[in-house]
């Protein structure tokens, strides 16, 4: 074979290899774009589902849902909770809350999980309080269980220390109080049994 075909063929199988490069990069740019918009469309940042007719739409984050008219926002869906041994009492009503005011008695997370949705649409007020009979280390105003009180207790994961040693995680109500019992990781989760709960789900 000449010089010059030799220069040919080697032209010829960069011209090839470079063809086959230009290719790969193309179908791996386009590959990675259709997976992820596929994983966005299977559920990895939109999700829903429809639990007693109520669709629960979900941001990847929050839940959205709507009952006459109103949009509420969870950070869990009330089939997640069930899922998980959470369920609901049927303890109360929402006209129970109906332009009264609403006090919490301690959990930040629990508290801002009820606040978001309930105040200023439907309570009167929100703020928090000391329970009677419990020891206040804050200037808050003490409340009985004759106004509509919502107590936090905290467990701890081991329950060795813990104030209410020996309690499992569950909600119950005493007059018009309703007592949310839950690890510090789980209380948002029985905030929103709670929701769900005077909700009628």
């Amino acid at each position: 074979m000449s010089e010059r075909d030799k220069e040919k063929s080697r032209k010829r199988n960069q011209v090839f290899m470079g063809g086959v490069l230009i290719f790969i990069m193309l179908f791996s740019t386009v590959g990675f774009a259709f997976l992820n918009n596929s994983d966005s469309s299977n559920g990895n940042y939109v999700d829903s589902v429809e639990y007693e007719g109520v669709d629960f739409d979900s941001d990847g984050y929050y839940w959205y849902f709507v009952i006459d008219g109103i949009e509420f926002v969870t950070l869990y869906n009330p089939q997640e909770l069930i899922d998980e041994g959470v369920n609901f009492q049927s303890l109360n009503s929402l006209t129970n809350y109906h332009n009264q005011p609403l006090y919490y008695v301690g959990s930040d997370e629990g508290s801002a999980e009820i606040d978001r949705n309930l105040r200023s649409r439907f309570v009167l007020r929100t703020g928090m309080a000391c329970l009677e009979g419990d020891d206040c280390e804050e200037d808050l105003p003490v409340k009985d269980c004759s106004e509509n009180v919502v107590v936090f207790r905290e467990i701890e994961d081991d329950l060795i220390g813990s104030e209410i040693e020996g309690e499992n995680e569950k909600i119950y109500r005493e007059d018009k109080c309703v007592f949310i019992v839950a690890k510090k990781v789980n209380m948002a989760k029985y905030a929103d049994a709670f929701l769900f709960d005077i909700l009628d789900f």
